[in-house]
């Protein structure tokens, strides 16, 4: 009787967690996929990152997770990547490269775009207008993934930190390491325009 009841107490993994656990183990592997070398055999962008990124998590998993490119947000917004499970969105990620791209001369990007600014990742949480779902209703988890092309992830870490400081963010805003190594993932909590909290989890890879 004992086993059973230690049995039933075993809490089940939420949609979030296996979600997590998933990318966790597929991301380096997502470096070296056949999906990830033919997408970007001629266009090394951003959009074509995340649209190999958003294929192949999908083909892995059999379409256990489908992970559909440019989810419509709050108003015109759309997000690089929304996370369903059947026809239900529960998990939103906005896509960065890692240095940001210089831009062009008539539309230029800021190197701290992850953090703030036109386009920007964290701040879009932040506002409200990224990491809800097809109903207009805030997801309290939701992530930003990097894709690094310089430096190494203890380089990117410390720069982040100080452009969330800069962004005029209290110091608890800033992401707390959960590990650097062949990939990392680290995590974050904001307060949102409403004075919900939402929390952000990051993955970043070199590519």
């Amino acid at each position: 009787m004992n086993g059973i009841s230690k049995f039933l107490k075993i809490k089940r993994k939420s949609p979030v967690e296996k979600l997590m656990a998933y990318i966790e183990k597929e991301l380096n592997p997502f470096t070296y996929s056949k999906e990830f070398i033919d997408i970007l055999e001629k266009k090394k962008n951003e959009n074509q990152h995340t649209l190999s990124f958003c294929v192949y998590m999908t083909n892995k998993c059999k379409s256990k997770f489908y992970f559909g490119r440019e989810n419509a947000q709050k108003g015109s917004s759309t997000i690089d990547i929304g996370v369903y499970i059947g026809s239900k969105l529960f998990f939103t990620i906005e896509a960065k490269l890692l240095p940001t791209p210089k831009g062009t001369k008539s539309s230029p990007r800021s190197e701290y775009e992850y953090v703030y600014g036109k386009g920007a990742g964290i701040q879009r949480f932040k506002e409200g207008k990224h990491g809800v779902d097809n109903r207009n209703k805030n997801l309290p988890e939701n992530g930003l993934i990097a894709f690094v092309k310089e430096n190494d992830f203890a380089h990117w870490h410390k720069k982040i930190n100080q452009w969330i400081l800069d962004a005029g963010s209290h110091s608890s805003e800033q992401l707390q390491k959960i590990h650097l190594n062949t990939t990392a993932k680290l995590k974050s909590t904001h307060l949102r325009t409403d004075r919900s909290k939402v929390t952000l989890y990051h993955f970043w890879v070199h590519v």
